[in-house]
Parts: structure tokens; sequence; C-alpha cells
């Protein structure tokens, strides 16, 4: 077997390795979401996304940054970057003293008695689970296949701990439990993965070597704040501006837009260390580039079409008729589907893996203020539908300055004939779901046929292309 065709065959494998825990993950999400928005009701699962959004905050203080750095280093170096991997943990362990005492005085200023009980136990409980996982490693040794039999393994387990014990909103508590009780062992078993693979740990007060540490993990500090500013600033400003009920329901449909493109950049996570490696290349960047790009096209295309023909039938079918205000702002968040994966190459796969932290700050800062001046004025003028129209404009904005700033290389992606298929094949996707529009014929239906369609194109207008370009692969 040739040298490119088992580097394809490789990651080829990587990815399906991936893809399929993110299907049976979406298996399992596709029966524990309904049930938590069901059963939580609007109002408490807006103040469920509240917390889960001030956790996020506070993560930033319990990691500065110091997984993001580890991450990339060891993608470069391996196992060789242990000590970067030590100093790291140790760093985050006196951080996470620091969070647990904000959460309990977050908790007392707070008037709602459910918040205040979340953020105590789901703000502890989170701390200790980021602070013990492994997926960073994972995926920068490349042990795609470990990660996903952990990240599948823990999600059934969360789902078995949901069905068991979430039956009304009284029953609340139990949602942070089920994460807890689902993460922790699945994080030590990730730490005996590492450890058969020649990760040593070298835990100690190693003080000299933070502040070379710290410096580099600042920037990805700074870029992770920016990061949460515009995708959790929203959950905060609406619920400020009109109240719990309203978060819920748009803290429902960005999530299902969120869960949904994790399909369109499905591969990022397995070419990071490839990319990392790939710094002295411009020829094997531009490549990867390229067949990434065309993927947020292929894939991303054809499913903002199925969001806009089915959302406002399967979204009340699915989560209930309280839910049908998620379902009217679907169309305004369609556009994150290709513009989200986008922004997610370009800043949180070139320019994270090539190590150039600033200009990720710089992409995810443009994205941090064009979202909050989006929010804050949108929101009060168009309610959710604004913030929603803000949630999107957000990674725009990131997408387009990480593109900016990408080596040149990562630039010379448009002149694709991939791109044009999946113009052509989603042009013919459309035509029946026009027609199912203009004939009143159901739109399930509708989009089952176009996604038939759309398939046979594209195979049928790639299958040279992709033969060819497997011969090729560095």
């Amino acid at each position: 077997m040739s040298p490119a065709r088992s580097t394809w065959l490789k990651y080829g494998a990587f990815v399906g390795s991936v893809g399929g825990a993110r299907v049976l993950g979406a298996l399992l999400t596709a029966i524990t979401f309904p049930i938590v928005v069901r059963r939580l009701g609007v109002e408490m699962y807006g103040i469920w996304s509240y917390v889960i959004a001030v956790c996020a905050f506070l993560e930033l203080v319990a990691n500065p940054g110091l997984t993001s750095h580890a991450q990339q280093q060891v993608a470069a170096r391996r196992t060789a970057a242990s000590d970067v991997v030590s100093d790291a943990l140790v760093l985050r362990a006196f951080l996470s003293v620091l969070v647990i005492a904000l959460i309990f005085v977050l908790a007392a200023l707070e008037v709602r008695p459910e918040a205040a009980r979340l953020l105590r136990f789901f703000g502890v409980s989170i701390v200790f689970v980021n602070l013990t996982g492994t997926e960073y490693l994972l995926s920068s040794l490349e042990l795609f296949h470990e990660r996903s039999l952990l990240t599948v393994t823990q999600q059934a387990i969360y789902a078995i701990g949901i069905l068991l014990t979430v039956h009304s909103p009284k029953d609340y508590m139990w949602v942070p439990a089920s994460i807890l009780i689902s993460a922790l062992p699945t994080n030590l078993c990730g730490w005996i993965f590492l450890y058969r693979n020649g990760l040593r740990l070298q835990l100690g007060l190693h003080t000299q070597r933070w502040w070379p540490l710290l410096v580099p993990s600042g920037h990805y500090a700074l870029a992770a704040s920016m990061s949460t500013l515009y995708h959790r600033a929203g959950h905060l400003m609406v619920r400020w501006f009109l109240g719990e009920h309203a978060l819920g329901l748009y803290a429902v449909a960005t999530r299902m837009v969120d869960f949904i493109r994790h399909f369109v950049s499905l591969g990022f996570t397995v070419i990071v260390p490839r990319i990392a490696q790939a710094a002295d290349s411009p020829s094997s960047l531009r490549r990867l580039a390229r067949f990434s790009v065309a993927g947020v096209a292929l894939v991303g295309f054809p499913l903002i079409l199925g969001v806009l023909t089915t959302a406002r039938f399967l979204v009340p079918l699915v989560l209930g008729a309280q839910y049908e205000g998620s379902a009217q702002l679907l169309p305004w968040l369609a556009g994150y589907l290709v513009v989200a994966p986008l922004a997610a190459f370009y800043s949180g796969t070139v320019l994270y893996a090539l190590g150039l932290y600033r200009p990720y700050l710089i992409s995810t800062a443009a994205g941090a203020g064009v979202a909050i001046l989006a929010y804050a004025a949108l929101i009060p003028l168009a309610g959710i539908r604004g913030a929603s129209v803000a949630f999107v404009m957000g990674e725009l904005a990131v997408a387009v300055t990480a593109y900016r700033l990408a080596p040149r290389a990562a630039q010379e992606v448009w002149d694709n004939p991939l791109l044009k298929v999946a113009l052509a094949a989603t042009a013919v996707m459309a035509i029946p779901l026009f027609f199912a529009t203009r004939f009143h014929v159901r739109p399930v239906s509708a989009s089952v046929v176009a996604g038939l369609a759309y398939v046979l194109v594209c195979a049928w207008l790639t299958r040279a292309r992709i033969a060819a370009e497997m011969q090729r692969v560095d």
C-alpha cells in the first residue's frame, strides 16, 4: 500500500471513529435533549441554561488557556510535552480553589433559589470534571478511537441517569448530578489510556516554568474569554432583558443549531495534529484547507435547507407546543451551520494548530466585539430574534477575521471543484423543496427526497475527483 493511500485510510479511520461517536452521541442526545426540555419546562430550562453560561465564564478563571496551550504543545511534541501538561494541571488545581469560592459568592447573591442550588452543585462539580478531563490530550496524541469510546460511554451513562431521574421541573438537580456521575469515571479511564501510551506526569511546584507557560496560555485565555462572550453573552443578556421564559426559547434554538453544526465540522478535531505538523509545508496546508472548506459546504448547505423547511414542523412535534417559539427562531439561526464551522476551522483549527496565538486572539476578539454590540442593539429592538441574529454575527466576524489572518496557503481554497459540486447539488436539492412548499407536501417527506437527490448528485460529480485526491494526500 502506498504511503499516500495509507495516510488517507489512517485519517479516514479517525474521521470514521469520531463520526461514529458523533452519530451515537446524536442518537443519545435525540433521546435526552427532548426529555430534559419537556420535563423541565421553558422557564426551568432557561434557568439551567443561565447557570451553564455563568459556569462557562467561571471556567475561564479555572483554566486560563492552560489546556489550549498544552494541547497545541502535545500535538507538536507528543509525549515530550509532559512537563507542560503537568505544570498546567498544578496551576489549574490552585485556580480551581479560587473558582469554588467565587461560586459560593455568586450563589449567595442569586435571587432565584433554584439558580443558587444549581450554581453551587453544578459549579463545583464541573470544576472537578473539567480539571480531570482528558479529551484535549487524547486528540493531540491521535487517540481518537479511545476518545470516541469514552465519549459514547459518558453520554450513555448520562442518558440513563436522565431517563431514570428527571420526570418534572422538581427534578432539576438530577441533570447536573447525571453529568457528574457519568463524567468522572470516564475521565479516569482517559488518564489510563494516556499512561499506556507513554504520557508521564511530573507533578510538582516547578514555579520557574510557570511564567513561560502562562505567556502563550494568556493569549489562549483571552481568546477563550472572547469565544465565551460571543457564545454565552446572549444567554445572560436575554435573561436580563427578557426573562427566563424567553431565555428558555432562545437557549433551545441555539442549542439545536450548535448541535447540528458539529456534524459539519466533524473532521476538524482529527486534523489539528496534522495541521500542526504542516507548518512548514504550504502544499499540505493548502490541501487540508481545500478539503475542509469543501466539506463545510458539502455538509452545511443541505443542512441549512433542511432546517429552513422542517423546523416549524419538527420542533413542536419533538419538543412540544411550548417550544414553538424556538422553531420560529431557527430560520434566523440557519446561517450558523456554515458560518460557525468556517470560524472553527480558520480560528480554532488553523491559527490554533499552527501556534499563531496572537492572530487567534484577534479573531476571537473581533467576534466578541461584534456579538456584544449586536446583542446590546438587537435584543431591545427585536427580542430573541435579534439575539439569534447577533449569535450568528459573532461567528461571522470570527470566520472573516481568522481567514484574513491565516497563512496564504490556507486562504487559497475558493478555486475548488468540490465547492462547485456543493452549489450545484444544493440547487438540485432546492427544486423538490420548492415544489413541496407550493403544493403543501409534508416537509419531512420532501426533505428526505431532496436529501437523496443531493447525495446522488454529489456522488456522481465527485466520483473521479475523490479517487484522484486520495493519491495526492501527503
